[in-house]
């Protein structure tokens, strides 16, 4: 869930605020050697010489696609990995017999350093109906829309039957994972995610982040030895730094998380920004090296985008200062939603690695500040539920549920431009009962959400 930041109109100064077949692991063993890491000095810069992976995307890359997956090269021979050891009262469990082959992220060849996508205004808002009585038919392949699901489990019965009928690009599931077997059952294509509740927020600046990353993944290491159906393991989620120190201790354990779990047979989502941050566009440079770690070691990126009272509010093209200091850039990119972009199309694409695949692993309609746009300044919260009668009054649907269902439709839209982004998880399917989350639950708009998500163009 989004931080509820205190951010300042940016003119004021600004927000404040692959497949890569999964290793063999060594079973019963109560010590597993990390295979030797990249440092960061060894990343291979961005050659536009070099053969690059092939692609094959139809209807301009929003056709389900198939890959042709990088292999790690650039192994450093000087780096001397840390060993990983399991306590003794925690016994490995055997590495599960099934792995399902994911298709894995889109890495798209790069056309060159500081290449600039052609200029374009916002997608236009469209007001659609879909059917909120019946369920589509089910979808033979992967889903063209890129909007998935935030759950906390598959407690409402509504987000299998989404699953099935939709075949989502990405699900995310929060503190319980099991499930995930029955995702890719429906849906073997469909990219998971898992995040674990917590972070430990003593180890900053006090231990070495690639002792701290083994320390995390030992503690965890049950969890995704048990959990195989899992893509992508998150780290910590929303974590809040006070000094740039401390955003590069948290760059370096990213990037250490990343390689190490490769090394073991796992994945990482490294990131999990909360909305509006880094605050400005300078305070994303600590982080970089985390970001080339996880292009190199099969990681993807993630990060958190909400808005209010409209998903487009604050979106522009070719404007300064989108992110405080931030350069302009071509393409539709806001303060809160599409932010993103800013960062792509700068330092990534700088750095040659605007091809890391992109989960906006949370997003909608939270509280935050309303830039650019008119609000209503709601009584009952800021969520989707307490906006639903203002967007009806305004027409931007003929219901709540259905005005939300076109407010994500914008935002995918904009989605579909992007073939690093892999999808975005609506935060949430399965809230109900789950401490103040309720009123963002989604199960009055997953059957017309279905109908919209499951629809060819």
């Amino acid at each position: 869930m989004a931080l509820l930041l205190m951010l300042a109109v940016i003119g004021l100064g600004g927000i404040v605020g692959y497949a890569l077949q999964p290793a063999e692991t060594p079973e019963n063993e109560a010590t597993l050697a990390v295979a030797p890491l990249y440092t960061l000095a060894a990343l291979a810069p961005y050659d536009p010489t070099t053969p690059t992976p092939v692609i094959a995307l139809a209807a301009a890359g929003m056709a389900p696609p198939t890959f042709e997956m990088p292999q790690p090269e650039n192994r450093d021979p000087q780096y001397t990995p840390l060993p990983f050891e399991l306590a003794t009262d925690q016994p490995t469990p055997p590495v599960a017999a099934l792995k399902i082959s994911t298709p894995q992220p889109i890495y798209l060849p790069l056309m060159a350093r500081n290449y600039q996508p052609p200029p374009r205004e916002p997608e236009p808002f469209v007001v659609g109906v879909f059917s909120d009585s019946q369920w589509p038919e089910p979808r033979a392949e992967l889903a063209v829309s890129k909007i998935g699901l935030h759950t906390f489990g598959p407690y409402d019965p509504n987000i299998m039957e989404y699953v099935r009928r939709v075949k989502p690009r990405v699900v995310k599931s929060v503190g319980d994972y099991g499930w995930m077997r029955e995702v890719k059952e429906v849906s073997p294509e469909t990219v998971t995610i898992g995040r674990i509740y917590g972070y430990e927020e003593a180890w900053v600046g006090v231990l070495d982040p690639r002792e701290a990353a083994r320390q995390y993944i030992e503690k965890h290491w049950n969890e995704y030895q048990l959990n195989p159906f899992v893509d992508y393991w998150e780290g910590w989620n929303e974590f809040v730094w006070d000094s740039p120190a401390k955003l590069e201790w948290f760059g370096q354990f990213e990037a250490e998380r990343a390689c190490q779990m490769q090394a073991l047979g796992f994945r990482a989502a490294v990131g999990g920004f909360a909305v509006g941050w880094p605050s400005t566009f300078a305070d994303m440079e600590p982080f970089l090296p985390a970001l080339k770690a996880a292009r190199q070691c099969g990681g993807i990126f993630h990060l958190h985008e909400y808005n209010r009272p409209n998903m487009n509010c604050g979106v522009r093209t070719n404007v300064a200062d989108i992110i405080p200091g931030a350069p302009p850039v071509r393409v539709p990119a806001g303060p809160l939603t599409l932010r993103y972009r800013v960062w792509y199309n700068t330092y990534l694409m700088e750095l040659g690695i605007a091809d890391l695949p992109l989960v906006i692993s949370e997003s909608g309609i939270d509280a935050v500040p309303a830039i650019l746009c008119p609000d209503p300044g709601m009584q009952n919260g800021f969520t989707w539920k307490a906006y639903g009668d203002w967007w009806t009054a305004q027409g931007y649907g003929v219901d709540g549920p259905q005005a939300y269902v076109n407010q994500l439709a914008w935002y995918d839209s904009e989605l579909q431009h992007d073939a690093y982004v892999i999808g975005t998880t609506v935060f949430s399917a399965g809230a109900l009962g789950f401490e103040s989350w309720d009123n963002f639950d989604l199960r009055d708009v997953l059957l017309p959400l279905a109908n919209y998500a499951a629809r060819t163009p």
